[in-house]
C-alpha cells in the first residue's frame, strides 16, 4: 500500500464512503427482516380471529343446517391453507434478508480490517489526514454475528439455570430454541387438517369419513 500526502485524503475518503454504503445496506437488511417478522405476527393474528369465528359458526350450525356446516368447513380449509402459505412466505423473506445481512456483515468486517491497515500505514508514514475524516476511519471490530451462532445456546442455558435453578424442564424447553416464525406455519397446517376432518364428516358418500366410535365428545354419559 503506497501512500503519500497528496492522495491520503482521497484514499481515506473512499474507505469511509465504502464503509458507510455497506453499513446502510446492513441496517436495511435488518430493518426488512424485522418488518417481515412484525407483519407475520399481525397477519397470523388476523387469520386466527377469522378461524375463531369459523369454528364458532360450525359449532352453532352442527347438525342443524347441513349446507352451512359444509360451507363453513370448506371456508376453514381455504383460510387455513392461506394462513400457512402467508406464514411460509413471511418466513422465506425473513431468511432471505438474514442471508443478505450475513453477507453485508462479512463485507463490513473485511472493510473494517482494511481500515485498520490503512490507519496503521498512515501512522507509520507520518501522514496527517483531515481530523474529521480520520475520526470516521474505523480501526476496531464493532460487529457481531447476529444469526446462527450456536455457541451462544450454551450461554443462554447457563443463564436460564442461574435465574431458575429448579425449573429443569422449563429451562431445557426454552433452550430448544423453537422458531417463533415457523410455528404459525404449523398452526395453519394443523387447522387445515382439522377442517379437512370436519368437512369429511359433513359428506355422506360411500367413501366418506365417519368418526370412530371411541370418540364420544363431551356428551358421554356414565
Amino acid at each position: 500500500m503506497d501512500l503519500n500526502q497528496a492522495n491520503a485524503d482521497s484514499r481515506v475518503q473512499v474507505a469511509v464512503n465504502d464503509l458507510e454504503a455497506w453499513t446502510s445496506i446492513y441496517k436495511l437488511c435488518i430493518d426488512l427482516r424485522n418488518f417481515e417478522i412484525s407483519q407475520l405476527v399481525q397477519r397470523n393474528n388476523f387469520f386466527m380471529i377469522f378461524q375463531g369465528v369459523l369454528l364458532a359458526g360450525v359449532c352453532q350450525s352442527a347438525g342443524q343446517i347441513p349446507i352451512v356446516s359444509f360451507l363453513v368447513c370448506l371456508a376453514g380449509i381455504g383460510v387455513s391453507w392461506m394462513q400457512a402459505a402467508t406464514a411460509a412466505g413471511a418466513k422465506y423473506w425473513q431468511v432471505h434478508w438474514e442471508l443478505n445481512t450475513k453477507k453485508a456483515e462479512r463485507r463490513l468486517l473485511r472493510i473494517i480490517h482494511q481500515h485498520k491497515l490503512l490507519r496503521m500505514k498512515l501512522d507509520e508514514d507520518g501522514i496527517s489526514v483531515n481530523r474529521d475524516l480520520m475520526a470516521k476511519l474505523q480501526n476496531r471490530k464493532w460487529l457481531t454475528s447476529l444469526f446462527g451462532d450456536e455457541r451462544e445456546q450454551g450461554e443462554v442455558f447457563q443463564d436460564l439455570k442461574n435465574s431458575r435453578k429448579h425449573a429443569w424442564f422449563m429451562n431445557r424447553f426454552i433452550n430448544v430454541g423453537f422458531s417463533s416464525s415457523r410455528l404459525p406455519i404449523y398452526v395453519g397446517l394443523l387447522l387445515f387438517l382439522i377442517w379437512s376432518i370436519l368437512l369429511a364428516n359433513t359428506i355422506d358418500v360411500p367413501f366418506g369419513f365417519s368418526s370412530p366410535k371411541w370418540i364420544t365428545g363431551f356428551g358421554k354419559t356414565a
